[in-house]
Formats: C-alpha cells, structure tokens, sequence
C-alpha cells in the first residue's frame, strides 16, 4: 500500500470516529486516539469476556408489528470481534440481561445460559474482561461494601450484594486460572449519574483490592459519547443496544485502552507467556 493511500485510509477512519471532530484531544484519555491494529494485547492468546447483553453482541430487532425482541449475536460481540483482530482465541461467558449475582449461578454453580450453556469453569483464560453493572443498577441490587462484603479466603462467604458477586466472580476467576489478568469496566453512562456511580465505584475499588486486575474506566473517560443523541449512539446503535459498527468500534477502543495500561505497568505483564504453564522467571 502506498502512503498516499495509507492516509486517505486514516483520515477515513478518523472522519467516522467520534473524537474526530474535537479540537482539543485529551491525550491523557486512553481512548482519545484510537489504535488502528493491537499491540500489547496480542501477548494474550485466550480471553474470557463477562458480561451482560453489551458484552454479548445483543441486537434488537422488530417485528411487523413493532414488538421489540433480543438476539445474542455473539460473534458480533466487542469481545469475538477483538479476538478476530488478534488472531486469538476467546469465550463469551455473557448474556442479556445478567448480573453480577446471576452470573454465578449461570456461568459458574449450574450453567444454564444462551451461549449453549457455556461452563466458565472448564477452558480457563489468560486475560478477562468482566463488563458488569448496568443489570445491577436497572433490578437495584444493593450495592453492598468492598471492604465489608469479600471474604477473600473463601468466597462462598461473600455477601449477596454487588460487592460480594462482583468480587466474588474474580476469586472464582482466579481459583481456576490465578496468575491470570483481569479488566474491569464501568458503565459509561445509561443509569441515572447518582445510582451508577455507587456502582462504578465499586468496580474501581476492584483494581484496588485485587492484584493483577486493571480498570477500564469508561465512565470516566467515555461519559459523554453513550449519551442518547451523540453520533456515537445515532450511529452506532439500535435502540437501547449496538449495532455492528458500534461494537467493531468497542473492540478497538477496547484494545486501545488494554494497550496503554499494558505500556504503563510493564512489570506487571512481562511473564504475560506463562500465564497458564508452569513456568515462572
């Protein structure tokens, strides 16, 4: 490709991006400039994905009489989506409409779910990404301690909150695959700021209490793009959930930001290769 077209093919790319047209890039926001192939996050070959229906590739359709009706369409998803860019490997252990609380029992204890009732606990990963929330906040599951609620010898202790299942669901990560590395990701932005606040923070006190888990911090950093009315969710959405473009444009922004917190902590990574052998340096 000559370099002439390799411009032609950035400033396409750039023209669709919701950060095109701001003339002051946050550089410190990991996600202001999109990466255009992975980088760091190619050192992981298998990935597990946690989550809800945005983690799941949900579309909505309608029928002739306007009924709404829901298909996990997971090859769609941000997560699978990722993996055909790095040439990896992952499962979606996601599904609309699940919680933290819910996905214990559906991925883990007696899995029953729409991914041909996948079992979390037979293939684990390297890496992880838990995409939980926005299910918690909508049914008002209390929200529950950090401190309070994780038992961190035994996690059948935990407290039936957010807290407790949230945390819970990284211990159980962690029992089958210990040396592995989780990202979590707080919700960017459709509950009320209050209540989905009390949430992501208890998502940010995760990165702080486990070691080897590293915040995806969307609210933060993509508050204003899911807002209804934005080119982002003009373009990118159907209804209340993604379309194609929407979650081909997730698994890059995605990967972008697992490529920064890689580069920012590299000792953290550098045995990345012997996660899940016996191998230690």
């Amino acid at each position: 490709m000559t370099m002439k077209l390799k411009f032609i093919f950035m400033a396409l790319f750039l023209s669709l991006s919701p950060f095109a047209a701001s003339e002051n890039i946050d550089y410190g926001n990991p996600t202001a400039i999109l990466s255009r192939r992975p980088i760091f996050c190619n050192i992981f070959h298998s990935w597990g994905f946690i989550g809800d229906s945005l983690a799941s590739g949900e579309h909505e359709s309608r029928d002739e009489k306007g009924k709404k009706h829901y298909h996990d369409l997971y090859e769609y998803s941000w997560g699978q989506r990722m993996c055909a860019a790095m040439g990896v490997k992952g499962d979606n252990y996601s599904q609309g409409g699940e919680t933290a609380r819910g996905w214990i029992r559906n991925f883990w204890n007696t899995p029953k779910n729409h991914n041909h009732n996948i079992d979390a606990k037979q293939s684990p990963k390297q890496a992880y990404i838990i995409a939980l929330g926005v299910n918690d906040q909508r049914l008002k599951i209390p929200v529950g301690q950090v401190d309070k609620d994780i038992d961190m010898s035994d996690f059948n202790k935990n407290a039936d909150t957010f807290s407790g299942c949230y945390g819970g669901i990284i211990q159980r990560v962690r029992s089958i695959s210990p040396d592995s590395k989780i990202f979590v990701v707080t919700d960017p932005g459709r509950a009320e700021s209050r209540v989905r606040g009390d949430y992501n923070d208890v998502i940010r006190k995760m990165a702080e209490k486990f070691k080897g888990v590293y915040l995806i911090d969307l609210e933060k950093d993509m508050d204003k793009l899911y807002k209804p009315g934005t080119d982002f969710r003009n373009r990118f959405f159907l209804g209340g959930h993604m379309n194609a473009m929407g979650y081909e444009y997730t698994a890059w922004l995605f990967m972008t930001y697992i490529d920064r917190i890689i580069e920012q902590h590299p000792d953290d990574f550098r045995q990345a290769a012997f996660i899940r052998t016996p191998y230690k340096y």
